[in-house]
């Protein structure tokens, strides 16, 4: 797939590249299951083993002049960071035998096996991308978490939880190829590959061995924040006072929170902004949106899908991996 540097595409532009080939089936499968993963953009990287790009952290001195008067030079300042990338894998192996069972139908069976494979690194990357953290497990690429930990970061709202494993985030994404995106190797194809691994002998864990048919799954991914303005996250929000109604003790006003989180992020980042929450938020939001002056939370068309909730003019979408097990940060 040959592109361009800075290049970036969603995985269902990526299935439409390879379609007709079993990386692109996959990838299908995947978009119609999850929808993080087909908001993201994802953007071939400048090494084989992450990204390196530069941020500006400050900007250059300007000056008034006067006539007959110089100008001192000045340039801004800028720091160089190198993203990483993980590689995500798993191997099916299926008994030739059980195969035989399903006759003409064995076919479908090792596809359906497939799906549930493929579901499962959805997940994984789904997670990782929130909760990913190379401190503790170096073979994986860092989340959002990793980046925003703290209610003192900068982008990060408090709501108020304090209770360990009892707390959930909404998190406000301006993806972009200059903002946050994915990113996979130097060289490498995006997305989720598959390799047929053909007929081979296997054993059993006493040595004894049978004849399988195996199927290799492969992710290289990672995930490159280049704007920290481009997220904003709304930690601590305690799971058990989402179901409060406005004027009992404890109500959680998400009505407030997500204004201030809409305009911690600047004008031209939040129009293309998206909400990402659990279900339990997004249950608290509908519920919340029926109490007069509170929520306002009304539905749209967006990503080829009606009745999509819409919140302060931006789409809301449900991601489970964000968990509702969170320590207060």
């Amino acid at each position: 797939m040959s592109q361009s540097p800075g290049f970036v595409v969603s995985l269902a532009e990526m299935e439409q590249f390879y379609r007709g080939s079993k990386a692109g089936q996959i990838i299908e499968l995947m978009n119609k299951t999850n929808d993080i993963m087909d908001d993201v953009p994802w953007m071939e990287a400048n090494q084989t083993d992450g990204h390196l790009t530069r941020i500006r952290t400050s900007l250059p001195a300007v000056h008034w002049r006067r006539l007959y008067q110089g100008t001192p030079p000045s340039k801004s300042q800028w720091s160089q960071v190198k993203e990483g990338c993980g590689i995500l894998e798993a191997v099916m192996e299926l008994d030739v035998e059980e195969l035989r069972l399903y006759g003409e139908r064995d076919r479908s069976f090792r596809m359906s096996e497939g799906v549930a494979f493929a579901e499962a690194m959805r997940q994984k990357v789904a997670s990782t991308l929130f909760y990913g953290d190379s401190n503790i497990n170096p073979d994986e690429f860092n989340g959002l978490a990793m980046r925003y930990p703290s209610s003192n970061s900068g982008n990060v709202l408090n709501a108020g939880g304090s209770d360990a494993g009892g707390c959930t985030s909404i998190w406000l994404v301006a993806w972009g190829a200059h903002t946050v995106h994915g990113i996979y190797p130097k060289g490498s194809t995006g997305g989720l590959s598959h390799q047929d691994l053909h007929s081979y002998m296997a054993q059993d864990p006493e040595g004894r061995k049978y004849q399988v048919v195996g199927d290799k799954y492969n992710w290289r991914c990672g995930l490159a924040v280049r704007d920290w303005r481009a997220i904003v996250r709304i930690a601590n929000v305690p799971v058990a006072a989402l179901g409060k109604r406005k004027g009992e003790s404890g109500f959680i006003d998400l009505q407030r929170l997500t204004i201030e989180a809409r305009n911690r992020m600047p004008q031209h980042l939040r129009q293309k902004a998206i909400w990402y929450a659990n279900a339990d938020v997004l249950t608290a939001l509908e519920l919340q949106n029926s109490d007069s002056g509170n929520v306002q939370l009304l539905y749209g068309e967006y990503f080829d899908a009606r009745a999509v909730p819409v919140l302060h003019g931006r789409p809301v979408r449900q991601c489970d991996a964000i968990l509702g097990t969170e320590d207060a940060v």
